[in-house]
């Protein structure tokens, strides 16, 4: 009889519990991807990846949203830099970034487009040693990305430009990010 009250007991948590985990706003996810140089940050160093970590919190029933991303990305240096330097190396940017996203008005479509734009923390270092010292500086995110279900999963996919400084002059890229929502 224990044994009874007791699965009746965890089946009625679990019927309680469910319904609350499907209306939370809070939603976390992991994500990575290719990384594009531009401008200054172009001359210096090739394509690269980059891995990222979300926070979330939105409601289905407003458009608006916020977000909190930590992302590291890297970048070879270019052949050109290497020759100069004398060895191979990498230019890295961690970045801790506030974002607020804006749901598209749904039309019919189970693809949930999206924009996004914050401002953040940004972490330049390279790993030629001297005269490569790591700094810290503010800078700001723009995109537009796009949610959808596959393979009973919350997915995205989003491209943004980031834009900071660094020691030697702006920073500015393009990541393209596919991820999944928990």
């Amino acid at each position: 009889m224990r044994r009874w009250n007791f699965a009746a007991a965890c089946l009625g948590l679990v019927l309680l519990v469910k319904p609350v985990d499907a209306q939370s706003p809070l939603s976390f996810g992991v994500a990575g991807g290719l990384s594009l140089p531009e401008g200054d940050l172009a001359e210096q160093v090739n394509a690269g990846w980059h891995a990222l970590a979300i926070g979330e919190l939105s409601s289905p029933m407003h458009p608006w949203g916020l977000r909190l991303d930590v992302a590291y990305s890297r970048f070879r240096f270019s052949d050109e830099v290497q020759s100069i330097v004398g060895g191979e190396g990498h230019q890295s940017t961690g970045s801790a970034t506030l974002n607020f996203t804006y749901r598209l008005p749904k039309v019919t479509s189970p693809i949930q487009p999206y924009l996004i734009l914050g401002l953040g923390a940004y972490r330049t270092d390279c790993s030629l040693g001297p005269g490569c010292e790591s700094r810290v500086r503010y800078g700001w995110n723009y995109g537009l990305g796009a949610r959808f279900f596959f393979l009973g999963l919350r997915n995205f996919v989003e491209i943004r430009g980031h834009r900071t400084k660094s020691r030697t002059g702006d920073v500015h890229y393009f990541p393209l990010t596919v991820g999944i929502m928990f």
